[in-house]
Parts: C-alpha cells; structure tokens; sequence
C-alpha cells in the first residue's frame, strides 16, 4: 500500500515505583481480543481474562512470583503528555512501524477515527492490506500499517487495556492547522480487531527440499507462583534441540498448560502460522513471533529451514526465559 512517510512507534512497560501496579496482560492477544468472555467497553478490556482475572487472579500471581510491578506505560521512550505529537496533512498515507518491546504487557493499539491498515506482520508483506480499527500485540511482535489522513481535527492513538493510556500510553495526532485542536471523542464499540486469521500471507518462504519434521512443543510452568517455565518439562539448558538439515520442513506444534501466554519467537528464520487453537488458515500469513494463549491454548507453525546454525526459538518475556522456556532450532547445512 503507498505511503509517504514512515513513523516508528516503540510501546513499552515500565516498574517505576511511581504508582500502583497495572494488571497483567498474561492471557495475551486473546485479552485484547475479548476472548473467554471478556467485551470491550469504555476503552478497555473488562471481565474475563481481559483483566488477568482467571487462576487465582493476575495481580496474586505477580504477587507470588518476582515479577516487576509494572505501573508506567510509554510510546518511543515517553508517557503521556510528554509524548511527541504526530503531526500529519491531510491527504497523507503514513507507515506506522508499531513494536511491542515490553517485557510483560500485550498492547491493543488504536488511532481513534481512522482504521489501521495492516500490510506487514513481523517484516513479512500481506497479500493486500487488511483494514482494522485496533491491533493487538503481544511482546516483540512488529506490525506495519497505513493510516490515511482524511478527517481533520485532532486525535488520540493509544492502547484499550485496562489503565495503559491513563499512565502514558496515548499520544496526540494532529493535523496540520489544527494545532490548538482538542481530540475528537470517538466510540468504541463494534471495533474490529485484528488477529491472524484476517490476512492472508504471501508465498515468501523457501520450498522445502529435504524431509518433513514434525515437533510437539509443551508450554508449562508458573503454577502457584513458581518462575520455573518449561517446554516437555525441562528448562533451558536441558531441552531437547530441534534437529534439522537445510531444506527440511519443520512443523512444531505448541500446546500452552500454562496461566499465561507465550510469544514464541524464532531466531534466523520466519514462520508460517497455519493455526490457532484448532483453526487452520487457507492462506497462513507469516511471522516470527506466534502468540499462544493461555489455559490450553495451541498453535501450530511451518518452516523451511534454509539457515545453517543453532538459533533460539523462546518465549520472548524475559522472565520466562529466565525461567528456562527456551530451545535450540540446529539446522545443519
């Protein structure tokens, strides 16, 4: 899709110890998406898991473990209203870089009054570019999208979760002459969210050459508190490599028994995400990082592997690789 320019947007978390802590997000992508349950209302996600509210409560789990008491939200290093303005002419197609460097927390970012154009997941192309008026993303995920300028005034983009704008993460989007402007209120409901079944991915990965292998991938740990997070039971450096030659393709399939989500991230190479929770896309898009739900959720991923060398494929939230929820992808050339 054509742009004129490009904006990067960094959305991070923050213990200062400057207020109390926000909920977790440790239901992931499906939080900000409404699921078990949970609606959006009022900004935010409200009921359900949205609020981390299931085993026992988020907020008891932070308690138990020694994860940091998140209470600061900023965009590219600053909380609101110490965040730069957007500013932006009508008539212009912006690139919105959106990544998620947080440690803990999955954002749901929207720019009120303007739909978001997805046209890159994790750096790799759509077939077309897919419209949404917010886009979940869990931790190191990178979405690219356009934003056409065509109602002037001023506006908000911010993050729906619970409590997240409120301590900074919003910011102004002004349009030129409209720099006195107050933002424009803008309903919430009905918005459409996006998640990975809405695009459909380009063929960009490497034919495979070699033979199939297929890899069964258990996500554990964190019950009553524990930092202790494993994949088949075992902890990093104990868990068993995935072993392959340059051409093979590899399917690992996730499974999550755990109380909190997993961003499985994929070191050197992309991945296809065939399915979610059962569901199997016709035109799987592709990534490098795979959200998989809490409480039994599942995902299954493709990949041709054309890069020699041991690469990391881990949950990307520090504590849980810290944890041990860590493996080795070893592609022999």
């Amino acid at each position: 899709m054509a742009h004129d320019r490009e904006v990067t947007l960094v959305f991070d978390d923050w213990a200062t110890g400057s207020g109390p802590a926000l909920p977790p997000t440790g239901e992931g992508t499906v939080g900000g998406r409404g699921g078990m349950g949970g609606m959006m209302r009022g900004g935010g996600m409200m009921g359900g898991r949205g609020m981390g509210g299931t085993m026992g409560g988020g907020m008891m789990r932070r308690e138990a473990s020694h994860e940091p008491a998140y209470d600061t939200m900023t965009i590219n290093g600053k909380a609101y209203p110490a965040t730069e303005p957007l500013r932006v002419r009508k008539g212009e197609r912006v690139r919105l870089r959106l990544i998620n460097a947080s440690n803990e927390h999955t954002h749901v970012i929207r720019l009120a009054g303007h739909p978001l154009h997805v046209t890159h997941t994790d750096g790799n192309p759509v077939d077309s570019p897919v419209g949404v008026d917010a886009i979940p993303i869990a931790p190191s995920e990178r979405y690219d999208v356009v934003v056409v300028a065509d109602r002037p005034g001023a506006w908000l983009l911010h993050c729906t979760q619970p409590g997240h704008a409120a301590v900074g993460e919003q910011m102004l989007v002004l349009y030129e002459g409209h720099a006195s402007a107050k933002p424009t209120e803008a309903g919430v409901a009905d918005l459409r969210l996006w998640d990975y079944g809405l695009g459909r991915g380009r063929r960009v990965l490497a034919a495979p050459t070699g033979a199939t292998r297929t890899f069964e991938q258990t996500l554990s740990g964190g019950m009553m508190g524990s930092d202790v997070w494993t994949i088949n039971g075992k902890v990093w450096p104990r868990t068993n490599p995935l072993p392959l030659a340059r051409g093979d393709r590899a399917v690992v399939r996730f499974r999550n028994m755990s109380p909190e989500a997993h961003p499985m991230h994929l070191h050197g190479q992309s991945f296809q995400v065939l399915a979610i929770n059962g569901a199997r896309y016709a035109a799987p898009i592709v990534k490098d990082i795979v959200d998989v739900e809490a409480h039994m959720g599942s995902a299954v991923v493709e990949f041709t592997a054309h890069n020699p060398g041991d690469w990391l494929f881990h949950c990307h939230k520090p504590m849980h690789m810290d944890g041990g929820m860590i493996s080795l992808v070893r592609v022999r050339s």
